[in-house]
Formats: C-alpha cells, structure tokens, sequence
C-alpha cells in the first residue's frame, strides 16, 4: 500500500497534467496489492531471475539435454561461443535449477501456512502433485530435460518431511544438499573398482549410435517421432538424477526451502539484512575454500605424479562442483535480496516480479519456442548456429517474455497454466480475468 501511495502522489506532475505511465503503474500496483496480497515480492522476483538463467543454459545446449555426436561441432562455431560457454558453464549451468528448487520448497511452505493442516491439505496438495506430473510428462515427451516429473514426484517427499522438527530438518537437508549420499555411493565404487564414469554415462544414454540417431530425430524427425525418441529417455533422466546426485540435491532444496519458510526468512528481509550478510560472507569464504582445495588435490597429484583412478577423480571432483554450484547460487540469493532493499535496484529486479509468478507458464513457453526453433518440427537449428548466438536469441525472448508478462498479468489473475493447474487442483474452474 505504501508503494501505491508513492505512486499516487507522482500522477500528477508539476504543470497538472496526468502522466500516463503513473496511471498504468497505479493500476498494476492497485492489482497487485488487491489480488495478491499475500504474496512475497523477493520469491517471485528469485524465480524470475532463475528462469533467465534457465533458458540461457537450455538455449546454450539447444534443448538436447544429453551428449551430442562427436562427428558434429554442434555449439561451439567461432571463438567467441568457446567463451560463451564457459561462462555459462562456470556461473550459470547447475545453479539456477538449485535455486528454483529451493524457491519450490518455500512455496510448498506458503501454500502450508495458508491452508488448514491435515488430511484435506495433503490430499489436495498430492492431487496437485499429479497434475503437475501429467504436465511435465506432455513437457517430457517434447523435450527430454524436463525437471517437473522430477519434482512431481520429490514433492511427495515434502509431505513425509513437513512435520520433522527444525533441527532434524535442517541436518537431513544440508546431508542431501551437498550429495553425500551420491559421494558415499561414487566412494564405494572407488575402492571396488566397479563401473567407470564412461561406462555409466553410456547405460543412461547410449554408445555413439545411439547418441547419433537421437540426435538425428531431433533434428529433422517428424513430431511422431520425436514423441517416440523421447519416451523412453524418462528411464534414463531418472538413472542420470540418482548416478549424477541431482536427484538427492533436489530433494535437499526442497527440504531447505521448508526450513527457510519455517524461519520466516524472507517474509521479512529488511530485518533479516544482517542474517543475508552473514550468509553472503561464509558462502564467499566457504567457496574459496573449496575452490583452493580442489586446486590442492588435483594440482598435488599431477605434481607428485600420481595418477588418481578415474572413481576417484569423479568422487573428489564431483563433490567439489555440486558445492560449488551451492554455494554461488547462495551467493546470488543472497545479493539480490540485499540489492532488494535499495530503492534502484529494487526497480531494476522487479522486471522479474511478473515473470516469476507465472513461472510455470514461462518455463513452458521457453521449451515450446526452443522446440520450434532448433528441432526439425520446426526451423532445424540444432546444431547450425553457435552458443553465441544461441544465448542472445535467448536473452532477446526472455525480455519478450517480460514484457508480456507485465501485459498479461495487468488483465489475468494467473498465467495460462497456473490456471489450469489451479483449477485442475480444486476441480473447479478458477476466476480468470481481473474484471
């Protein structure tokens, strides 16, 4: 209300003329405070962030979600995509998807807080859990890096944990956070000596032929086929979650955004500045740690010329990056909060503020555009234009999609499929329109 205030005393300039943008601000502050009230600004601002992020990387790989053929370039054409994706690679990739999945913890939370516990809630919320996997597996059979099945299927999890106490909680989500179960698992098969990294990425997506011809439908498959080739390849996304530790990370996300709705953290972040700060500072400290760590054991053995097994290079080398990716997306949660509070940025993120609160429809609409463009039912890009290029049709789409969110939420109360989504919850179709 404070914010429609401001607005209100600026509509009216010094020569008595209305200015037009204040009105068209008014109103959309007047909707937001009307229709969504209980809503926190900073989350859906975090997920809009994060969806940026999101189509960088998947515009970067062009929705192959998978290797592509040693025969073919693919991405990297001039000098210039090298770079690009290696920045995406080291301050991107890994990180974003950490954070929208904890930002789906915080609002199993909310959703919690807001509604009577006990069994019509769980009933409810698992119902909406099913939906959300019909959804993903439509999305899945599109583009086969889908991740809502995944979390269809761990936010079950979240009803078995909502109910354990704080500090029970917290421990079980920082063990699975930093994929401890994952690096136990990559430890035993160290010292057995059982599989090596290259024959487990061959049992989830194949030898080199198999490679090629999913490549191949992609590119200039018919739609059928494409459906076809990407059936199959859900038993596989659920082999690289549990082999690659993505699976237990996601699961301690959840968990960890459980914990944080619990504590309030970010219901209001003007008092809990100096709670971000610390987090800041340990998570900048911690990561130099681990960085020259890394360095210490990688560097030493070269040095000592000792040649590390390939179980043992993946066990210490994994564990290190998903830290890593922690930790930075840690650090970028943390400054944008901070940054939240004074006033330039604060104008500068809430571009974000309509975009994350659709996110599901966003998400949705970046694969749909990503298909049409690079598979062969549409313009068959894959594969011919670099990572430069690629990330920059990326960055010029999600400002469209920005822009039409600001327009579509000034008339719709939801996106396209939060509606439906909504509504196939309560079974019952949901009020659409603002007016």
């Amino acid at each position: 209300m404070q914010r429609i205030l401001l607005i209100k005393s600026n509509i009216i300039d010094s020569s008595a003329r209305v200015n037009p943008d204040w009105v068209v601000s008014l109103y959309t502050e007047y909707h937001n405070t009307m229709y969504n009230k209980d809503r926190i600004e900073i989350i859906d601002v975090l997920r809009g962030f994060t969806l940026l992020g999101i189509i960088l990387v998947h515009f970067m790989e062009q929705y192959l979600a998978g290797p592509h053929p040693e025969t073919t370039s693919f991405n990297i054409k001039i000098f210039g995509d090298e770079i690009v994706a290696g920045f995406i690679g080291i301050f991107i990739s890994g990180k974003f998807y950490m954070i929208f999945s904890f930002l789906f913890g915080l609002s199993f939370f909310i959703q919690l807080n807001k509604s009577e516990s006990g069994i019509g809630f769980f009933l409810r919320f698992f119902w909406r859990l099913v939906i959300l996997f019909v959804i993903g597996f439509i999305h899945h059979l599109h583009y086969r890096g889908d991740i809502l099945t995944i979390y269809a299927m761990l936010g079950v999890g979240l009803l078995v944990a909502y109910k354990l106490p704080d500090k029970v909680l917290l421990i079980v989500a920082l063990c699975l956070v930093i994929d401890l179960p994952a690096a136990i698992t990559r430890g035993v098969d160290a010292m057995h000596n059982t599989k090596s990294v290259s024959e487990m990425n061959q049992s989830i997506f194949g030898d080199s032929v198999a490679i090629e011809k999913y490549y191949n439908t992609l590119k200039s498959g018919s739609y059928q086929e494409i459906l076809q080739a990407n059936l199959p390849e859900l038993k596989a996304k659920n082999e690289f979650q549990v082999e690659s530790g993505r699976i237990y990370i996601t699961m301690g996300l959840f968990l960890l955004g459980l914990y944080a709705g619990r504590k309030k953290i970010f219901e209001n972040t003007a008092s809990q500045l100096s709670v971000f700060r610390k987090f800041l500072k340990r998570s900048a400290w911690t990561l130099l740690g681990v960085f020259l760590f890394t360095l210490a054991f990688f560097g030493g053995a070269q040095v000592a010329g000792i040649t590390l097994p390939e179980m043992v290079q993946w066990t210490v080398g994994g564990l290190a990056y998903d830290l890593f990716n922690l930790l930075l997306a840690t650090i970028y949660v943390t400054a944008i909060v901070l940054l939240f509070q004074k006033e330039k940025w604060n104008k500068r993120f809430m571009n974000f503020y309509e975009v994350g609160r659709m996110g599901l429809t966003t998400y949705l609409i970046q694969t749909m555009f990503g298909v049409i463009l690079f598979f062969g039912v549409g313009f068959g890009m894959l594969g011919e234009i670099g990572a430069s290029v690629s990330v920059l049709i990326a960055l010029v789409f999600f400002y469209l999609q920005i822009r039409f969110s600001k327009w579509w939420l000034a008339r719709y109360r939801y996106g396209l499929f939060e509606w439906l989504w909504r509504s196939g919850t309560y079974l019952k179709w949901q009020k659409f329109k603002n007016r």
